[in-house]
Formats: C-alpha cells, sequence, structure tokens
C-alpha cells in the first residue's frame, strides 16, 4: 500500500483499520483491530522466499496449508494469491479469537515446512514482519480489493505488463463507481452500472 498517495484523512481512517506488515510498525503495539463477519485483507510476506523458499515454487505445500489450517479455525477464505514472497488471503470469520490463532499459526508452520526448519537446526527469522491485516468497512472497499486481487492474478499468470494494464482500466471503472454514487445514493443499488472486463 502507497500510504503516502493517500490523502491525510483517509489514511487515519485505513491506519485504524489496519495492523502489522512492514509500513505501520509504529502500530504493532496496539491491539490488531479486527471484525468478525467483515471481509479482511491479509497480507504474509517474507524477504528470504525466494530461489529454493519461494512460495510459489513450494505452491503445493502452500495451498494445502492454507486449506488445513483456514478449516481448522474456522476460516473462510474467499480469495488468495501467491505472489512468489509474499501471499495476499481475502478472508472472513466469525470468531476473532479463532482469527488471532489462524494468523500466528499458518505462517509459523508454513514457514518450518518451507525451510525445514526444526529443533535442533533452526533456519532463523524468516518473515519480514507481523502479518498485515485490514478491515474492509465499505462496499467500495471491497470492489476495490476485488480488483487488487484480479490484478495480481494476472501478474501471476500474465506478467507484470497485463497487471499494470487491467489496473488502469479498473481504477478508471473505481472513480466512476465514485461519481455515481456520489450523485445517486449507496453502492448497492448502483453497483452493477459499473462493470471491469475481467
Amino acid at each position: 500500500m502507497q500510504t503516502n498517495l493517500i490523502p491525510k484523512s483517509d489514511l487515519r481512517t485505513i491506519k485504524a483499520c489496519s495492523h502489522g506488515g512492514v509500513s505501520l510498525k509504529k502500530r504493532r503495539k496496539i491491539a490488531r483491530p479486527l471484525l468478525e463477519n467483515k471481509i479482511t485483507h491479509v497480507v504474509f510476506k517474507s524477504s528470504k522466499a525466494k530461489g529454493e523458499f519461494s512460495f510459489y515454487r513450494h505452491k503445493r505445500i502452500v495451498g494445502q496449508l492454507l486449506h488445513k489450517t483456514s478449516r481448522q479455525f474456522f476460516i473462510e477464505v474467499l480469495d488468495w494469491v501467491n505472489m512468489g514472497n509474499h501471499l495476499h488471503l481475502k478472508v472472513r470469520f466469525k470468531d476473532k479469537l479463532r482469527m488471532k490463532r489462524f494468523l500466528k499459526s499458518f505462517p509459523g508452520l508454513l514457514a518450518r515446512r518451507i525451510t525445514g526448519a526444526k529443533k535442533g537446526s533452526k533456519f532463523g527469522k524468516f518473515w519480514d514482519g507481523l502479518a498485515y491485516s485490514r478491515v474492509l468497512l465499505t462496499k467500495l472497499e471491497e470492489y476495490g480489493l476485488r480488483g487488487y486481487f484480479e490484478a495480481n492474478h494476472r501478474q501471476r499468470e500474465l506478467g507484470y505488463t497485463d497487471r499494470i494494464d487491467y489496473l488502469k482500466r479498473f481504477n478508471q471503472k473505481i472513480y466512476r463507481l465514485k461519481y455515481v454514487r456520489a450523485k445517486n445514493g449507496p453502492i448497492e443499488k448502483i453497483a452493477e452500472q459499473v462493470h471491469v472486463d475481467q
């Protein structure tokens, strides 16, 4: 997230619903904002996840472990994308305690599986920091995240140029959606007026 491009008035709201990640280190000592039944964007990032430790190289392990741990803690994974050195998850949950346990369990298990670290054979620090999480409070934020995930899927499958082309079109659609909402009311009533080419 490029916070330097976001107006300060909006940034305060975003940070209040965000936690973890490299860019928000100063907020780690406060409680992680978690809202049950709300869509949450989660990012796990490791600068060491490259070459033999790349998440994409171990995509089967990542997928299997994500499926297992999300079911164990009753986390609904709506979408996710493997970007090689970081993972984006779009999740929803009904119990904050289980969500907190998932955020601790999944990255720990994944790091051990990929690096082979175990008692007596330590690897060292694998993750760049705490998992980043952001609660989505509005339908517009949900649409924005959907486009961001699609862009990441396209980059993974088709390359960076396709990602940029898609985001350019998507951002134009979001701008139109904001304009229509300002004129006609709640986003739920007008969402079908704006479509993005998939």
